[in-house]
């Protein structure tokens, strides 16, 4: 049985990749996941975008500001989310788990998005880590976008919820149904 559920911040409560492109003048919506190119990283997926290679991997992160990721607009699942991870275990057992670059001014933008997007309940509930897995054990749930982090959670015991992006297995057109469906499974009870 579920007893904890971690939700990951960027790209799962929020819209960090199409956020962070139209801020790089490279796509039009910051909200609109489907122009993005496939099954891609976002650093590749930004040069394909911009036809040449203009960034590095060190460069893109570093050129994010804070206000960046404090303004990033917040998915169009996550209240939904929300609100079903808070009746399936309770809001005292609902988690951000999120992972900063190793710039300063993200991690202060990203706890600065929990406080403006987040209910009260939940602004000190948070863990920061690149090794998400290490939260993992039986009776937990992560809500991740990202492949390595679900397989890594999923090896330490724990249960995952894709959320569906262009760059995962989960890829699908209507993100809230598809993972409507994967916690009815997992919880065995359908979602309202």
């Amino acid at each position: 049985m579920i007893q904890r559920i971690f939700l990951d911040l960027d790209d799962v409560c929020n819209t960090l990749t199409p956020y962070i492109l139209w801020w790089l003048n490279i796509v039009l919506d910051p909200r609109d996941y489907s122009c993005y190119p496939g099954n891609l990283d976002i650093v590749p997926a930004a040069n394909k975008l911009l036809g040449r290679r203009r960034y590095t991997r060190k460069s893109f992160w570093e050129s994010i500001p804070r206000r960046v990721w404090a303004e990033t607009p917040e998915s169009p699942e996550y209240r939904t989310l929300l609100r079903w991870c808070r009746r399936l275990v309770g809001p005292e057992n609902v988690y951000i788990a999120t992972s900063p670059t190793k710039d300063p001014d993200c991690l202060a933008g990203k706890l600065e998005w929990i406080h403006d997007h987040a209910p009260r309940w939940l602004h000190r509930q948070y863990f920061v880590t690149p090794r998400k897995h290490l939260l993992a054990q039986p009776g937990t749930l992560l809500v991740d976008d990202n492949e390595i982090n679900c397989q890594k959670f999923l090896a330490g015991g724990g249960k995952v919820a894709r959320m569906p992006r262009p760059w995962n297995k989960a890829g699908c057109n209507d993100p809230l149904p598809y993972l409507k469906g994967e916690l009815s499974k997992i919880f065995g009870k359908t979602l309202e």
